[in-house]
């Protein structure tokens, strides 16, 4: 129990190192999901790993993770990223990112799954969206 209290105050010591302006140099964003691939069936209460596929930018940008948000049968997906706020960002001319996520669904029935993918001239948000039966 000692190791684990010394453990938690070494990482809460460090984690209270971190100044302000290093907090600055960085900020979240999500990232447009260019297309996503799924499985031919997805069964209630099992895992079901997805793919889903982004671009960088620039090269200031990196993978941190997947936006999920969940709204009755229908859930809301991005690819969340971590920008360092550089001046020397240069653009990037690559192949897009696959990345993998396991999605677990509860319930049986019809899914709406729906894939951000940026915002229109306008500035309303465009998604990809796909339909899912979920088998029991």
């Amino acid at each position: 129990m000692k190791k684990i209290l010394a453990l938690l105050f070494c990482i809460i010591f460090l984690s209270a190192c971190t100044s302000d302006s290093e907090l600055k140099d960085i900020s979240f964003e999500l990232l447009p999901v260019q297309d996503v691939e799924l499985p031919s069936t997805f069964k209630a209460g099992q895992q079901t790993v997805i793919y889903l596929k982004y671009k960088r930018p620039t090269n200031c940008y990196s993978f941190n993770g997947i936006y999920y948000e969940k709204n009755g049968n229908t859930i809301t997906m991005a690819v969340d990223a971590l920008r360092q706020n550089l001046s020397n960002c240069e653009t990037v001319n690559e192949n897009s990112f696959e990345v993998d996520y396991p999605l677990f669904i509860k319930t049986s029935g019809i899914h709406v799954l729906r894939f951000w993918q940026g915002k229109n001239a306008q500035g309303i948000d465009q998604f990809l969206v796909r339909e899912i039966d979920v088998q029991e």
